[in-house]
């Protein structure tokens, strides 16, 4: 993979099990689209089917969280869910979801966005070292992680990684073996967690106004069904 010159067509890509999408999702997929510029023309949010790095047990049915993603994303056309690791068996390995990206979209420059925890934890996943094959990376630092120290980290993970001029507002970049590029860019994040949603749903309590409402609405139609899946995985 070349890196991206802003005269190919791009899409950036935010996977997650949305279990359920919040607000924190909608935010960062709104922002970085914003911060991503003429680079792209979307956001995908990739609800996964069989996260490999998860317990699966409190994970809703791949149906409904990724009807509640499409309700959540409905008002904005520059987001959209695709379901495309419903499509094959088996975990759902980020490695064969980009590769299915390039089958479907050849010729298409991928952006996939993490935080930086998880751009860390990259020698843990399925092939996670080769992605730059496949894609750039956007990572978004959590607590306050600096830009000399993102490139730290991308050094210790890519030894000849070198520094790339940016074309994002975070003004650090980094060239990766495989021809990908690993964007520092600083956006703010929202303090939400699913975990926390789920357990102020079964307590009875209020999370209005950290799941969309329209995702809501849904969440309330299998109110029943979804308490009962929930509770038996604590």
């Amino acid at each position: 993979m070349t890196a991206s010159n802003g005269q190919r067509p791009g899409r950036a890509i935010l996977g997650g099990s949305f279990n359920p999408p919040h607000v924190g999702h909608l935010r960062l997929a709104v922002e970085a689209r914003e911060a991503l510029g003429h680079l792209v023309q979307g956001v995908d949010l990739v609800p996964c089917a069989q996260p490999p790095h998860k317990k699966t047990g409190n994970l809703l049915p791949f149906e409904l969280r990724a009807a509640m993603l499409e309700a959540a994303l409905a008002p904005l056309p520059q987001l959209r869910c695709n379901r495309l690791e419903a499509l094959r068996d088996g975990p759902s390995y980020t490695w064969d979801t980009l590769r299915a990206y390039h089958a479907a979209e050849p010729g298409t420059d991928f952006y996939f966005l993490l935080g930086s925890p998880d751009f860390a934890l990259l020698p843990t996943w399925q092939r996670g070292l080769e992605l730059p094959r496949l894609c750039h990376f956007v990572v978004v630092p959590r607590g306050d992680l600096t830009p000399d120290e993102f490139m730290d980290m991308t050094r210790a993970l890519w030894p000849t990684a070198s520094e790339h001029p940016s074309a994002l507002p975070g003004g650090v970049c980094m060239a990766l073996p495989g021809g990908g590029l690993a964007y520092f860019l600083p956006l703010p994040w929202l303090a939400v967690s699913a975990s926390r949603i789920r357990e102020l749903w079964l307590a009875g309590r209020s999370v209005d106004y950290l799941v969309p409402e329209a995702a809501l609405n849904l969440l309330r139609t299998h109110r029943q069904a979804i308490a009962a899946h929930w509770r038996e995985a604590q």
